[in-house]
């Protein structure tokens, strides 16, 4: 895996964000913003699939991912939630593990990513207890899933944090956890789930929570009695407050989310601002007046969406699909980046330093959550000779509803005088993907992206010869 940036310098960037740069001296490039659906990595809509403990053959198929990601709806995410019923008094066999294996190379095969959940039972039928493994069960079996979750960091977007009742819920619950918790002991033993599940997860991915009382609720029970949301020189900081995200499995569904809010406006407005810069997504559960177009996509921009299930409730996803909303969240659920204005270095010359500063919106509902690499690229157009230049920018902070300028910087050591092609380029920070243009992000404009690379061209140079 590629470096990650320090504490201090997340800090200093999203100052950075929040105090434009003024325009500098130099070549004026100006870009047209595009109105095409994009299958851009970390967002949009999933679809989701149940791998479970009486089908051992239901495996991924990387040509169905594929398919996916070409469809109408550009699709780079799925769901895989692993049910474990047969093992609740046992360890997982290894011919599960194996299929988890397989379906996370098939997931990098394919070109997606994964949300990931692990529980026991479907139902919250009386007759279908236990809903959960004991507490022994489930910490062995987070610790057997655990290589795989490092192994395929790459390909994980992030963790819902699951285990504990009906589809990994939280609220129908046994076992020695009880259903429905009042006291700071009640909750003690979930806490254990949550903070191992944080430990097996890959570091560089988050863990969502059914609820935003349960993140809130935790931070009181681990010192923050004022149960406050991330601040920007919180985010992205590797803590576990840091990596505590959400998802809401009744989006729009009632009043308050069918429970989702149960605590009112608090919790609402913690949600608001923690998703500045955790992960949000989750699907519908009901149809009712809340679920209109409109009110969804005010929803989606308050909480900062990222990702939506393509198919539950059908009942909703087709009413969108009707009025129009479908195609809104399509081009607008995580982020969506749109550069305006690229200003560069005149005349160019080896060894001199080089820069360009850039002028950016994010039309999404959400900054992109996953660390991303920056880099300028310059390809020489007779030789083909290519010059990478990493940057020290993080996307994270471009945040969305906002207009961000940044200015990249380079020296052009030892680049041989001639004609280039200057490219943007935001690849996955993972070795593994780094150079697979499926995972790099594109941006929202015409006549940029670079589909065979995944570089966004922004314009062609002339490098000149050593400076007088």
């Amino acid at each position: 895996m590629r470096k990650f940036f320090p504490i201090v310098i997340f800090a200093l960037l999203f100052a950075a964000c929040n105090n434009p740069e003024p325009e500098p001296q130099g070549t004026t490039i100006t870009f047209v913003e595009s109105d095409s659906i994009i299958a851009n990595p970390e967002r949009g809509l999933f679809a989701q699939i149940y791998y479970t403990s009486a089908d051992l053959a239901s495996r991924a198929s990387a040509s169905t991912i594929e398919k996916l990601r070409s469809s109408s709806n550009k699709m780079t995410l799925l769901l895989h939630s692993y049910y474990l019923t047969d093992y609740m008094e046992s360890d997982i066999p290894q011919e599960f593990l194996d299929r988890l294996d397989y379906n996370m190379n098939q997931l990098r095969e394919g070109g997606a990513k994964v949300v990931l959940r692990f529980s026991y039972k479907s139902s919250m039928d009386a007759k279908d207890k236990p809903w959960n493994a004991t507490p022994e069960w489930i910490h062995k079996h987070m610790d057997q899933v655990a290589p795989y979750l490092q192994k395929h960091a790459d390909v994980i977007y992030c963790v819902q944090c699951g285990w504990l009742g009906s589809w990994g819920e939280w609220y129908y619950t046994d076992n020695g956890y009880r259903q429905n918790p009042t006291k700071d002991s009640d909750y003690e033993m979930r806490w254990e789930v949550l903070e191992h599940m944080l430990q097996v997860v890959p570091e560089t991915r988050q863990v969502a929570l059914r609820i935003p009382a349960y993140k809130r609720r935790w931070l009181k029970m681990r010192g923050d009695s004022l149960m406050s949301p991330l601040t920007a020189s919180e985010a992205h900081t590797g803590t576990y407050k840091a990596r505590i995200c959400g998802h809401n499995d009744c989006f729009v569904s009632s009043s308050n989310d069918v429970g989702t809010y149960l605590g009112g406006d608090k919790e609402r407005e913690f949600w608001a601002e923690d998703t500045k810069y955790t992960i949000m997504g989750g699907e519908t559960c009901e149809k009712c007046s809340y679920s209109n177009g409109t009110y969804a996509l005010k929803e989606m921009r308050k909480y900062h969406w990222s990702y939506i299930n393509r198919d539950y409730r059908e009942s909703v996803t087709y009413m969108w699909r009707q009025d129009g909303t479908m195609d809104t969240i399509l081009h607008k659920i995580g982020y969506r980046l749109v550069l305006d204005k690229a200003i560069i270095t005149s005349n160019p010359k080896m060894e001199n330093e080089f820069k360009a500063w850039f002028q950016l919106r994010n039309v999404g509902f959400a900054a992109p959550m996953n660390a991303r690499d920056v880099e300028l690229i310059f390809v020489n157009t007779e030789t083909g000779e290519k010059y990478v230049f990493p940057q020290e920018e993080d996307p994270r902070f471009w945040m969305p509803g906002e207009t961000t300028t940044f200015t990249l910087a380079c020296r052009l050591t030892n680049v041989i005088p001639g004609e280039y092609k200057l490219y943007l380029n935001l690849p996955d920070p993972y070795e593994s993907l780094h150079n697979d243009p499926r995972y790099s992000i594109r941006l929202a404009n015409e006549d940029v992206w670079e589909e065979k690379t995944g570089y966004n061209y922004i314009t062609t140079i002339n490098v000149n010869g050593l400076p007088d």
